[in-house]
């Protein structure tokens, strides 16, 4: 049984904004991390990839989490663009679980009006120290309830053995996708 029961990949696809992708499949600037998802692909910078991966990293023995902050945009498919990355203040983590409280949720609301305008939530991110990247129950639970856009993503880190995972909707059922990973745009000069 699928566990987002008659959800196809981008069911919604036409209500997103149209816009031109980061950069090309292949292209100079570009990493393909995983696998490539055709119909819906994610492109991550990669300077946000670092903040995740130093933040996973600050912790080794309680799972951690945070939010995934970008858009989904059409250009020639759907596809995501996560440009931030916004820890989860006040949650619940043990070594094999982690819970959102109603108050991580009031900050995320805080972090997007005062740090991020504009930006919306694209998915999110938690860690599995020293127990592999995989989706547990639990997790996809949390998705189906929280996160369920068809373009909506899981990134899963296990800062122990240097292991990551980006999950999407694939025909009803929480997939590793893979994503690109782009260089962060150029700074512009102000004087």
């Amino acid at each position: 049984m699928p566990e987002r029961p008659g959800a196809t990949p981008m069911n919604d696809s036409a209500n997103l904004p149209h816009k031109p992708a980061p950069i090309g499949r292949g292209s100079a600037g570009c990493c393909l991390i995983g696998r490539w998802h055709r119909e819906c692909p994610v492109f991550i910078r990669s300077s946000t990839l670092d903040a995740i991966l130093d933040f996973s990293a600050q912790d080794l023995r309680c799972e951690r989490g945070g939010f995934l902050l970008g858009g989904a945009y059409r250009d020639t498919v759907p596809y995501v663009e996560i440009r931030h990355f916004a820890p989860a203040r006040q949650t619940v983590g043990a070594a094999a679980s982690m819970r959102f409280t109603h108050e991580t949720w009031s900050g995320l609301r805080r972090d997007l009006e005062q740090s991020f305008p504009g930006e919306s939530v694209v998915g999110w991110h938690h860690t599995h120290p020293d127990l592999g990247v995989f989706l547990s129950r639990y997790d996809r639970l949390i998705h189906r309830n929280f996160f369920s856009q068809p373009w909506q993503a899981a990134l899963v880190v296990d800062p122990c053995r240097c292991e990551l995972g980006l999950f999407q909707w694939i025909d009803g059922k929480l997939i590793d996708v893979g994503f690109a990973l782009i260089d962060d745009p150029p700074q512009r000069r102000v004087g």
